[in-house]
């Protein structure tokens, strides 16, 4: 294993693009990654284009060749980056689906499954555990196949759940973005949290429900053409009521939504 000055060694090496690229575009949106600026930056592109640097009051770690002003007004963060990406010459946003799964692991997915996804990486970002018990006892009385997707930060919810329900569901954890794409691209519905899975799902065409709180659905909800989002109106996750969710779930169901 290098230590210290080796790895270091090894590390520059690895990043050094041959032949330098034409144009490296270094996307932000709410947070500016060092280290991601440091990668466009070591890729030497002629062109490296990126949104201003002072709109995070940092420095420019991506020596950018262009920095392009950062849009103004509430815009959807999809158009924040399609600003960017109209910079250099991108002249549309592509339609739906935006994320195509990898065949191979499509046809092994099971078909016609409702996930819902009661976790969170931020805590505040998660609805009442036991509204999504709710929601699961209704697709449940429906003959739904229902199935929990877990992740690495929420190991604790799905176990929550089961116990609200009172009774145990099968537990999807461990999965890569590609194998969660090909599950949701063969779904009857997904609920969940304002997190990563929520977001893969809009994008593969899956009948898609997100619950919102802090965070506006204006800006940050799933791109897809089969998305319904459920916000209060004090933007408190513990003012939704179930019934919201299960009816926004069932209209995408039914075809309607």
């Amino acid at each position: 294993m290098l230590r210290g000055r080796g790895a270091l060694a090894a590390l520059r090496a690895a990043l050094i693009v041959e032949p330098p690229p034409d144009l490296a575009i270094y996307f932000t949106t709410v947070s500016y990654s060092v280290s991601g600026a440091l990668l466009v930056a070591r890729s030497a592109a002629r062109e490296r284009v990126g949104f201003d640097p002072r709109q995070y009051e940092r420095r420019d770690w991506a020596a950018l060749t262009r920095a392009v002003p950062y849009p103004g007004g509430v815009l959807h963060q999809s158009e924040v980056s399609m600003a960017l990406a109209r910079s250099v010459g991108a002249d549309a946003t592509p339609p739906p689906p935006h994320y195509v799964p990898d065949p191979s692991l499509v046809s092994r997915a099971p078909a016609g499954v409702a996930y819902l996804h009661p976790g969170a990486g931020k805590p505040k970002n998660r609805w009442p555990v036991e509204c999504f018990a709710e929601v699961a006892a209704d697709w449940i009385a429906r003959g739904l196949d229902v199935q929990v997707i877990e992740g690495p930060q929420d190991t604790d919810v799905a176990a929550a759940l089961s116990a609200r329900l009172g009774r145990s569901l099968p537990v999807v954890r461990g999965e890569t973005i590609s194998m969660l794409a090909a599950r949701f691209a063969r779904a009857a519905i997904y609920v969940g949290n304002d997190t990563g899975p929520l977001h893969v799902a809009g994008a593969v065409g899956c009948p898609t429900v997100g619950v919102y709180g802090w965070s506006d659905p204006a800006e940050w909800k799933p791109v897809g053409a089969r998305v319904r989002t459920v916000r209060a109106a004090d933007a408190k996750l513990e003012s939704i009521p179930a019934a919201r969710v299960i009816e926004a779930a069932a209209e995408l169901m039914e075809g309607s939504g």
